[in-house]
């Protein structure tokens, strides 16, 4: 547990540094390079007990049990086939599941630093809640195939927003291989030339409203198709005790989005801007609706990675300096009561703790 409050206290004093320092920005660019190397160890050298079904992927390498469906069971297949064949490449190179963790880590973790290192305004503040909101860092734990799919569709919004289309869509292509659910990121390519305004966002809200009593029902339809997804119907991991862990994930997405609006109202933004707050919106209304059905709640977390570029562009267009203070503690003090929650209060929901690395084994002689 402490590993994890360290880690959420260092990036914290970072993130402090880079607000109370801003002249001093590329300075502090020095530490991501070390930042990365700590998140690398605590993801790449964790032991299979850390994370809820980490050890079925675990047993799976090892076992070497994972092949090609043929095209009759393609769509059938428990594993999508990108996962499959890493997992094979990777097995013919070595048995060791360190190897096998190590290099999905690396992976995952050099796109989530190289986007945010691109568009964040502050990257500690973008770490900071990466590191401690649901269905990022610490969820990555868990699925390791859903974590890298998420990056590689985080990635292919970079590249369309950098106008290079190609690579923008061949990302978006393969997020899907490596879990189906990733065939939500063709939302970036949807909305990269939208511009939504109060209006559409007035509708969008009432038509989900109106939906959200019947959305369990319209996804079991889908379901049919994919027999393999139906455990997801079901309700989650994280609500189906607690009803109140997506209730009060949308009332906090709400005020920020609402908080935003109100700080961005006549402030021209970006292209790239436009769509942060646009995408922002729709990981709200995705949110809403995994009160119905937890299938939603995977593909929200292909948007969710949007908040890490959310807040603190907001932070940063507040120009009273006491105000954009007092939103950075109260965000920092949000994100730690979550990360809390995954560690103390409700430590089932991901199964991270207690922490145990094979650097400790190795150096204890076990």
């Amino acid at each position: 547990m402490l590993v994890y409050i360290f880690i959420f206290i260092y990036l914290t004093f970072l993130a402090f540094l880079s607000l109370f320092f801003e002249d001093k920005k590329s300075e502090l660019k020095f530490f991501i390079f070390p930042t990365f190397i700590l998140f690398l160890v605590i993801d790449g050298f964790r032991k299979s007990s850390v994370g809820s079904d980490l050890h079925v992927y675990v047993s799976i390498f090892e076992k070497n049990a994972l092949k090609l469906p043929g095209f009759s069971n393609f769509f059938k297949s428990r594993f999508e086939s990108g996962y499959i064949l890493s997992n094979q490449i990777i097995r013919s190179l070595t048995n060791q599941y360190t190897v096998f963790l190590f290099i999905f880590a690396i992976i995952t973790l050099l796109i989530w630093f190289y986007v945010l290192s691109k568009y964040s305004k502050n990257i500690y503040i973008s770490l900071m809640i990466y590191f401690s909101s649901l269905g990022m860092f610490l969820y990555s734990f868990s699925n390791i195939r859903q974590g890298l799919a998420v990056a590689i569709g985080f990635l292919g919004f970079y590249f369309l927003f950098e106008k290079k289309n190609i690579r923008g869509i061949i990302c978006i292509l393969l997020a899907p291989l490596f879990h189906s659910s990733g065939v939500i990121c063709i939302l970036f390519l949807l909305f990269k030339n939208i511009k939504l305004n109060y209006k559409h966002y007035s509708v969008l809200l009432l038509i989900t409203l109106a939906l959200l009593p019947f959305t369990k029902i319209l996804f079991a339809t889908i379901i049919s198709v994919f027999p393999q997804y139906i455990s997801y119907l079901e309700s989650s991991w994280f609500i189906e005790s607690n009803k109140w862990a997506p209730v009060l994930l949308t009332i906090l997405y709400g005020l920020i989005f609402v908080f935003g609006e109100l700080v961005m109202k006549n402030q021209l933004l970006t292209k790239r801007e436009e769509a942060i707050k646009t995408l922002f919106f729709i990981n709200l209304i995705l949110t809403m609706t995994t009160l119905q059905t937890a299938l939603l709640e995977r593909f929200v977390f292909y948007i969710s990675p949007i908040v890490t570029l959310y807040i603190p562009m907001v932070l940063y267009k507040i120009t009273e300096k006491k105000l954009r203070w007092i939103l950075f503690y109260v965000t920092v003090i949000i994100y730690f009561v979550i990360l809390l929650v995954f560690i103390y209060f409700k430590p089932e929901w991901y199964q991270i703790v207690p922490y145990r690395s094979v650097i400790t084994d190795w150096l204890i002689g076990n």
